[in-house]
């Protein structure tokens, strides 16, 4: 169990270790070679402080690369060998484990809560509307739960100048976007738009979806209440070579997203005159900045802030970049 706290970076403080009841060649004896230990006749506590000072979630990367053969592949490889033990088929579907609560949460089976279907993978449309110089860019956002309509909302058509009177407003359709219904005195109504629109198409997988095999197909890798966010970015972007941007919510206005070129983007909704928070989900910022940056758009053009648009209402995003670290 020490040696598994260390390959998800957790900080380890050797106490005793049973160096002569392991292979000198095992991962777990490099761990007890490598790991500082517990001075029993000093304080502890200044141990533990000098501990956390200096631990680097990525300290044991090594030890961690050796911890499986195929990372994230245990559900579909017992799977076929339990069946195949027992001489019949797999089933169609894919074979994932649930992950375990925290231990806090109850103490029955009964008190398991559903899967969030936040976790599914998400797909989504943008359009990013080309905007005045003096405006900020505009982009709508809308997602979808996987294989839940996503094939079916095509990019809206550019509105056509008016040629008479204009006609009483129509009411919004509805979307499936994840963000809250709730404005709040920053959010503002959409106004109609005669510019183009340049859609555009992702797939969003939270690191804990139920399938890890969906995190294969993920464009923008999310996640959520990391203790050290940008270092999960980082190690992120490690683990999943394909991904583009790995985008982590730090608050419930905040989205922390590193972008390929290894710098920070902190993406936060603007405060409101009378001091409420936006409601909007704010990973949905990291995929209007997966959208800006897949079209080839500098980010830097961000800094004087962002529109995001879910439904008919406009999100206004503080944007700041922070170098590769």
């Amino acid at each position: 169990m020490t040696y598994y706290a260390a390959a998800l970076g957790t900080p380890v403080l050797l106490g005793a270790f049973p160096e002569a009841d392991l292979d000198p060649a095992s991962p777990v004896a490099e761990l007890g070679r490598t790991a500082p230990r517990l001075r029993p006749y000093e304080p502890l506590l200044p141990q533990l402080d000098e501990l956390l000072a200096g631990h680097r979630p990525d300290r044991y990367a090594q030890l961690t690369a050796l911890a499986s053969s195929s990372p994230g592949g245990s559900a579909a490889l017992l799977r076929r060998t339990f069946y195949g033990l027992i001489g019949l088929a797999e089933p169609g579907t894919p074979a994932y484990l649930p992950r375990l609560l925290d231990p806090s949460y109850g103490g029955l089976p009964s008190d398991i809560p559903p899967a969030s279907p936040l976790l599914a993978p998400l797909q989504v449309l943008t359009h990013l509307r080309d905007h005045r110089p003096a405006a900020p860019p505009e982009i709508a956002v809308t997602r979808h739960a996987e294989g839940v309509g996503a094939a079916t909302y095509p990019a809206p058509a550019p509105t056509p100048e008016p040629t008479a009177a204009p006609a009483s407003p129509q009411p919004a359709a509805p979307t499936a976007s994840h963000a809250s219904p709730h404005a709040t005195s920053h959010t503002t109504q959409r106004p109609t738009s005669h510019t183009p629109v340049h859609p555009g198409a992702h797939t969003a997988v939270h690191e804990h979806v139920p399938d890890v095999t969906r995190l294969a197909l993920a464009d923008l890798v999310l996640h959520d209440s990391r203790p050290e966010p940008a270092a999960w970015t980082q190690e992120a972007m490690r683990r999943h070579r394909h991904c583009a941007m790995a985008a982590c919510v730090t608050a419930p206005d905040t989205c922390l997203v590193r972008i390929p070129d290894g710098r920070l983007v902190t993406l936060t909704a603007a405060p409101g005159a009378d001091g409420h928070r936006d409601l909007c989900d704010p990973a949905v910022y990291a995929s209007a900045l997966y959208a800006w940056y897949e079209r080839g758009k500098p980010v830097e053009e961000l800094l004087d802030g962002l529109v995001v648009v879910t439904g008919d209402t406009g999100h206004h995003v503080q944007v700041t970049i922070t170098p590769p670290r």
